[in-house]
């Protein structure tokens, strides 16, 4: 279990539309688009009807089931307009980033779906969030009063129980929202195991090193939130909050039995306090054109403890970090025609990262880097975008962003200021020769967000690790390449292929400091390719009634010139080869529905200075039963990690610098993780 877990294929085109599209409305020109011109704009409709058979509770169980589409939650980079999903709500992306696309789909009863449509390649009038398929979820505009409860928990062999609590409401009526959750979370993460183990070899002939390994950990994670919408002079504006508390405590004990008995214990802490304030206020300029504004504020304080303790020794780390960050953006949309649509924007963001860390080795202090570094962030983007159906078979889309920022560091006896521009062009182009088939060429150039946590020092006490700063990290750029074909077949099959390439600038990865040490610092030019297969196979034709397979096959190749040794290697955390292989039935009667899902074994690597880090996962498999007895009613049972798998990390230590390819010691960690039970119950109140 992971902790996003905890807190978490030819013949017949799909459906498409029927009837004539009456005018847009200050919700956006997705919100009220009927399927009738859809297919004309390059958008799928799916009906209530098609998800009929798998009765869904929530939107998301909707997105699951849609055709050749992978929900991408959107990035956690700085900024508003580079950050999006690839999941719209009436044709509008959610005003928050602390809210994550599952939870908000999760929230909306599949009751209150008009429908679903599924946008491959760019319309007009349609804001594909830098994207090449989107979704979009049309709200009913009929009064919708619910109130629903979902009740959760964990059930793991030691008999240990994880609930999560949450209970939300909303009434909508047309144009007028109002929403609030509250959720609360006790559980446990992959963190917990016993029965590990770590063997530590020496190629010079010291006697192995044989432990035993235990850890135990918790989180808590606590939160509200709430959302209001209203009609205002010229449109509409909606206002949203969120305040979470989160924490996560964990113990770890190295118990040696080998050459001798010995005993290491480490622990971490952390305890953040989160909160968000969004508006966004929509307006209709002229019958066609729209107005956005937006404003996010984001403000956070969490605290970072760990520990470590040998006989006669001891260690600790200590880090504060205060973060902010404020947004405001605005956005007109000019629709020309049907096959014209134009679209300007400028956005504006100060950020800051003021961050305090303590480093003590048996009670003295130890310098690891400057105690106190404040990072500060001031950036504005101004961007163009034209999208043109040239003919119903052709659609082009392009665009520039234009990024200028100037980011300060101070603290520690450093003060430096820098200043960036960086043009971000995009092309698109969508072929669909037939009503089955679809090309989409990408050519773009993609800038990079640096983490602020990267201009601070840091400690990992257990592994007997520290991160460096580099004050001269500039963000990794990349232009990108992009191929890929979908063809649609059995009215809810879909079969893709996309290759993806990137040549790289100033690749963000580990690079030995001047002063001694390594840290996240740029080392050069690098490429990657990336090629995907994805399948979603309805079973009825094959003899199964209710089922669909869905796969997903992901080779990734990189290459970079390590700064160390100077020899070609893939980037640090490259992982070569992802797969997802899932099967879901809805058995006849529609109150009983089943599936498995499969994750292929996958590995990454991390490269420092004296050390390489391999981290290697096997193949993790999970079930799941669900049991609808009324509409207002679900019951989930899923049974996850049948293969009890293993999570390994290797570690080759080097004497001094890799460079000089001496192995001081191998260090082999094995830690397993059991089956666990996890129970879901949803009842719609009202």
């Amino acid at each position: 279990m992971s902790l996003a877990s905890v807190v978490f294929a030819l013949g017949l085109a799909a459906p498409e539309a029927q009837a004539a599209a009456p005018p847009a409305t200050p919700a956006g020109p997705l919100a009220v688009a009927a399927p009738a011109a859809d297919a004309q704009r390059g958008v799928t409709a799916y009906p209530p009807d098609f998800f009929a058979e798998q009765r869904p509770s929530t939107a998301f169980d909707m997105i699951t089931r849609l055709p050749g589409f992978r929900l991408d939650r959107g990035d956690e980079a700085r900024g508003f307009a580079g950050t999006a999903g690839n999941v719209l709500v009436n044709g509008e992306r959610p005003t928050t980033k602390s809210d994550n696309l599952e939870d908000i789909l999760k929230r909306i009863s599949a009751s209150a779906v008009e429908r679903v449509e599924l946008i491959r390649g760019g319309a007009p009038g349609i804001d594909m969030q830098g994207q090449t398929i989107l979704a979009n979820v049309v709200i009913k505009s009929t009064v919708q009063v619910e109130k629903v409860a979902n009740i959760q928990t964990y059930l793991y062999p030691d008999g240990l129980f994880g609930p999560l609590l949450e209970f939300q409401a909303s009434r909508r009526d047309g144009i007028n929202e109002i929403e609030g959750s509250l959720k609360a979370t006790v559980d446990r993460t992959d963190q917990t195991f016993d029965g590990g183990s770590r063997v530590t070899s020496f190629p010079d002939g010291r006697p192995t090193i044989r432990e035993a390994v235990k850890g135990y950990d918790q989180i808590q994670n606590y939160a509200a939130r709430g959302a209001i919408q209203r009609a205002a002079p010229g449109g509409k504006i909606r206002v949203n909050g969120k305040i979470e508390y989160f924490s996560f405590d964990r113990d770890v004990v190295y118990t040696r039995y080998q050459p001798s008995p010995g005993r290491q214990d480490s622990g971490e802490t952390s305890k953040e306090w989160t909160g968000e304030f969004g508006a966004r206020y929509d307006a209709r300029l002229g019958p066609r054109t729209d107005l956005q504004l937006v404003f996010l504020q984001n403000l956070g304080d969490e605290t970072y403890g760990s520990t470590l303790a040998l006989p006669g020794h001891a260690e600790v780390y200590r880090e504060r970090d205060k973060t902010g960050e404020s947004i405001l953006r605005g956005e007109v949309k000019h629709r020309r025609s049907q096959a014209l649509s134009l679209e300007g924007s400028v956005e504006g963001a100060y950020n800051f990262l003021d961050g305090d860390i303590r480093y003590d080795v048996n009670g003295a202090p130890v310098d690891i880097g400057p105690p106190h570094v404040k990072v500060e962030e001031l950036r504005g983007e101004a961007a163009g975008k034209a999208v043109w159906r040239a003919n119903p078979k052709l659609t082009i889309e392009a665009g520039a962003r234009m990024e200028v920022s100037r980011i300060t560091q101070s603290g520690g006896g450093v003060d430096v200021e820098r200043s960036f521009f960086y043009p971000k062009p995009r092309v698109l182009a969508t072929w669909s020769p037939n009503s089955v088939d679809q090309l989409r060429v990408r050519v773009e150039r993609e800038v990079g967000q640096l983490d602020f946590g990267d201009f601070i020092a840091s400690a990992d006490l257990a592994a007997g690790s520290q991160d460096g700063a580099d004050v001269n990290l500039e963000p990794q750029r990349s232009w990108v390449g992009e191929v890929a074909w979908e063809r649609r077949f059995w009215g809810a099959g879909s079969l893709s292929t996309t290759l993806t390439h990137a040549e790289i600038s100033d690749v963000v990865d580990y690079k030995p400091l001047v002063g001694g040490g390594d840290a996240p610092s740029n080392i050069g030019s690098g490429r990657s390719d990336q090629f995907v297969i994805a399948l979603t196979l309805p079973t009825q034709r094959l003899g199964i009634s209710g089922g669909q397979v869905k796969a997903r096959l992901s080779w990734f190749d990189s290459e970079v010139t390590d700064p160390v040794t100077f020899h070609k290697r893939r980037i640090t955390n490259a992982t070569p080869f992802v797969c997802n292989l899932s099967f879901t039935r809805d058995m006849p009667g529609g109150k009983w529905s089943w599936g498995a899902s499969r994750n292929c074994p996958n590995e990454y690597s991390r490269f420092r200075l004296g050390e390489v880090r391999t981290q290697r996962f096997e193949p993790y498999l999970e079930g799941f039963v669900e049991w609808k007895p009324s509409p207002d009613l679900t019951v989930r049972t899923t049974l996850s990690n049948w293969t009890s798998r293993n999570v390994t990390r290797e570690r080759v230590i080097y004497k001094g610098s890799r460079a000089d390819n001496v192995v001081d010691r191998i260090e082999y960690r094995s830690l397993p993780f059991e089956p666990y039970l996890f129970i879901q119950v949803r009842k719609r109140l009202g």
